[in-house]
């Protein structure tokens, strides 16, 4: 179970090093258009973009290969080269997850592996799905869902009252070590989007401890579901009387917060900030 959530956990910190400016979108055409998706949230952008039937290959983790196993070309981090080059893919979107060495191997076979820009803000996730549906030949339809969904976060944000003393946020993504997030990280923009202070903003790495928690005595506890792992956290922090989160019933387990998806950051923004405003 730990060493799968740590994995979970570097699926959406994704890192990378290229800004795509050696990819041509002149020779893309949506039908017919051949897609391998080794990042699940791209996986899910492109169905979102209406490109799910143009996915030929995914990893293990990508919810389109758990629908159809036969998708699966590899892991987050390990892929089978052979595989994808047989697929014969027009496309294949990457994440720095996966070795460099296996990219090359692509690269020197004349496979099209486009890597994914690292994602620290929600900014970063729109413009993301802009580029991706420009790559695509769904620039448009991408811009007008950014618009969209970017007036629905306004609207959310100015239904936040002004308060004297601002909200101390605690973010739990991880139990097994304890982890929380940190700034740099678009985790991070549900603090300062809600009008609050992320406790643990300042520090470089999101390994932390219960002590430190209670030290700082957040007003909330915002915690990833992580399957069956948050309930059993919110349990867990039950035994903490003394932090106010706890006094006050505001410790809320919530889905999905690591998933740097337009929509999902968008719909777990209102969740968190409808349970912080209580409206």
């Amino acid at each position: 179970m730990r060493i799968k959530y740590i994995i979970v956990l570097l699926i959406f910190f994704i890192s990378s090093c290229s800004n795509n400016s050696e990819v041509s979108t002149e020779n893309y055409v949506a039908d017919g258009l051949r897609i391998i998706s080794l990042v699940p949230s791209i996986s899910l952008e492109i169905t979102q973009l209406g490109l799910k039937d143009n996915i030929v290959g995914a990893t293990d983790y990508c919810k389109v290969s758990k629908e159809n196993p036969d998708l699966i070309v590899g892991s987050v981090i390990d892929i089978n080269e052979e595989k994808i080059m047989l697929l014969k893919p027009d496309i294949v979107l990457a994440s720095g997850l996966i070795r460099k060495a296996s990219i090359q191997i692509l690269r020197d076979n004349g496979v099209n592996v486009v890597v994914v820009d690292k994602l620290r803000t929600f900014d970063d996730i729109c413009d993301n799905y802009i580029k991706l549906g420009e790559l695509l030949n769904k620039k448009q339809q991408a811009i007008d869902f950014i618009d969209e969904q970017k007036q629905r976060v306004d609207s959310i944000f100015n239904t936040i009252p002004e308060i004297a003393e601002k909200p101390k946020m605690f973010i739990q993504i991880g139990a097994n070590p304890l982890a929380t997030v940190i700034e740099g990280t678009f985790i991070n923009d549900f603090a300062v989007l809600c009008k609050a202070d992320n406790i643990f903003s300042e520090l470089k790495s999101i390994i932390i401890n219960r002590e430190s928690v209670i030290l700082r005595n957040p007003t909330y506890i915002i915690i990833s579901s992580m399957g069956l792992v948050g309930e059993q956290e919110q349990k867990v922090w039950s035994e903490y009387q003394d932090i106010d989160a706890v006094k006050n019933n505001n410790v809320f387990v919530v889905e999905e917060i690591t998933t740097p998806t337009v929509a999902s950051f968008v719909s777990r923004y209102e969740i968190i900030k409808n349970k912080i405003y209580k409206n």
